[in-house]
């Protein structure tokens, strides 16, 4: 039955009310399963915002906010440990950690709810001493609320990212949770954040405008700034969300999904490991590309390719820049994604480097690639695949299919394997970071109940 919207706006309202009730006392409740889990996430993430520490604006970023000499509450992971206010730190880690495309991410819906919640609440918690548990608990619960969220409303087309669309959201979830605040500053920071997300078009990454990878700082300085207002009476109301993504975007509402089986089921368990670092949209392309490339022995893959057709599933056939100008925008770039991985045998970070961009071979390779729908669409959890057809010179045609990449719960890493990631990214800069991660994952009791600011302390100290 068709429900009206009035009838939905109240059903909004009541699933609003319910998943904060809930929230409010959650933390009581995390499995310990999804504690190690949230362990996971952070050195993920974490690693992420490290390894992004030398890409030019990023340093020229974090400088700025350095330099404004505010009081040194919470750190910014960029070797050593500088230090400045919790809401500049929040904001500088924030805009580092989507800018290689190695951060964890959501696999049901676009949402990459970790970075959406960890810069403010690891800032926050720094600030205040608040516990490894305390963060450990704080995440997981914001980590269910912002994803039902991104699941109770369904964007009729994919015009806006989802970092300009949760951003504000996860950061306010995780620092009202953090500060244990009661369930009227919880409802009021929450849902005043609905009204602070920003007005990121999607088709800036693929255009390579850089301020995409800000979305996530305006979202932690937001979302931290949401839960301030709160304090002081200053919220918003449980329509806000209908408002918002149904009155102002457009959204469906499926206000069952907000509040259906909470605490059954935990939504950190639905996250994916990056092991490519571009658009994770475009992972079963790369994963295609390696397999079909492992079978043939071609020394120059321009000379030798007349053309390569790549069936996309919807998420990823419209990012089809053939002429990036940024880092970001080759990370958007089907094209240059498959080109890159052809010739250099993967899609790490220097294949979205600079030197990759103006690189004549892979420049003159992006123009072989056609971008076609994949038809028929498989199901969930297959619903992201790629098949990448290599025709050759010789009159030879090569075809692979991935259905789904690795990192997602369907085909997830193993525990080694992230903790490899982990360290590839940090150890230069934090070298003890792999373990700190280890033993928060090993839900260690003498680690849980140190202070976030003495484990980051740890993390700084020289090696």
């Amino acid at each position: 039955m068709t429900r009206d919207a009035a009838t939905l706006r109240a059903e909004s309202e009541a699933a609003v009310l319910k998943l904060v009730a809930w929230a409010h006392t959650a933390r009581n409740i995390v499995p310990e399963a999804a504690l190690r889990r949230a362990a996971r996430v952070i050195g993920d993430d974490l690693a992420a915002i490290i390894a992004a520490r030398n890409e030019p604006e990023v340093a020229a970023f974090q400088a700025n906010i350095l330099e404004r000499g505010h009081p040194p509450e919470a750190t910014v992971y960029r070797g050593g440990q500088p230090r400045t206010d919790r809401l500049g730190a929040a904001v500088a880690n924030a805009t580092a950690g989507c800018w290689l495309e190695l951060d964890e991410g959501y696999r049901l819906t676009p949402c990459h709810a970790g970075l959406y919640i960890l810069p403010a609440v690891m800032a926050e918690a720094e600030a205040s001493g608040a516990s490894v548990d305390d963060v450990l608990r704080a995440l997981v619960v914001a980590y269910e609320m912002v994803t039902r969220v991104a699941r109770s409303w369904t964007v009729r087309e994919m015009v806006m990212h989802s970092h300009a669309r949760y951003a504000a959201i996860g950061a306010a979830a995780g620092v009202a949770l953090l500060r244990r605040v009661d369930q009227t500053q919880l409802l009021a920071a929450f849902t005043a954040a609905a009204t602070l997300i920003t007005a990121g078009p999607r088709v800036h990454a693929v255009q390579g405008a850089l301020v995409r990878n800000a979305w996530a700082g305006a979202g932690a300085a937001n979302g931290m700034m949401s839960v301030e207002w709160a304090r002081c009476g200053m919220g918003g109301v449980p329509s806000s969300f209908y408002d918002v993504y149904t009155g102002l975007l457009g959204s469906e509402a499926h206000p069952e999904v907000m509040a259906a089986g909470l605490g059954e089921e935990w939504a950190i368990f639905d996250g994916y490991t990056k092991t490519h670092a571009c658009c994770q949209h475009t992972h079963s392309a790369v994963e295609a590309v390696l397999d079909l490339r492992s079978g043939l022995q071609v020394s120059d893959w321009n000379d030798a390719v007349e053309s390569i057709v790549v069936e996309a599933h919807p998420l990823a056939k419209p990012l089809c820049n053939y002429d990036p100008p940024t880092t970001l925008a080759a990370k958007f770039s089907l094209p240059h994604v498959v080109a890159a991985a052809l010739i250099e045998g993967d899609a790490g970070v220097p294949s979205f480097s600079v030197a990759s961009l103006t690189a004549a071979n892979v420049s003159a390779l992006r123009r072989k690639v056609k971008v076609v729908p994949y038809e028929p669409l498989p199901a969930a959890p297959d619903d992201r695949p790629a098949r990448v057809t290599v025709r050759l010179k010789n009159g030879k045609e090569y075809s692979t299919t991935c259905l789904s990449a690795v990192g997602g719960p369907d085909k997830p890493l193993a525990d080694p394997e992230v903790m490899e990631k982990i360290r590839r990214l940090s150890h230069d800069t934090y070298p003890r970071l792999g373990a700190l991660i280890e033993s928060m994952a090993a839900l260690e009791p003498t680690r849980m109940s140190q202070s976030w600011r003495g484990l980051v302390a740890e993390l700084c100290s020289p090696a």
